[in-house]
């Protein structure tokens, strides 16, 4: 069951990830896309996302280190890179990318978790 992050949190997400905010964070978002979650939860997964790109400073602004990059894999049967650490640097761009596709299907987690690994290198 998920929950309605925005009414639960008063503070500012980026508070509960961050305890030095003075700097950035390379962050890789694993949505679990299979049958078990189903289209509802995505959808709810996806607004919680929003919310937090929302709280982070990921506009780059000449190697300020205070930005923070994001990437984002989808997962089911299989897991699909949507966009890495380095593709998008504006907050809109990212805001547009996060919006994914249900796909169901099983749950393979550890292939999402290998590309997770992968996109922290590159």
């Amino acid at each position: 069951m998920l929950y309605q992050f925005s009414v639960l949190l008063p503070i500012p997400l980026y508070r509960i990830f961050c305890t030095d905010c003075s700097r950035g964070s390379d962050i890789v978002f694993a949505l679990d896309s299979s049958g078990s979650i189903g289209l509802k939860n995505v959808q709810e997964m996806t607004k919680f996302l929003e919310l937090l790109v929302n709280s982070l400073n990921v506009d780059a602004n000449d190697n300020d280190p205070t930005v923070s990059r994001i990437g984002m894999l989808t997962f089911s049967d299989s897991a699909t890179v949507h966009f890495q650490l380095k593709t998008y640097h504006k907050r809109t761009e990212i805001l547009q990318a996060i919006n994914v596709q249900y796909r169901g299907g099983t749950t393979n987690t550890s292939d999402a978790i290998r590309y997770a690994r992968f996109l922290k290198r590159i």
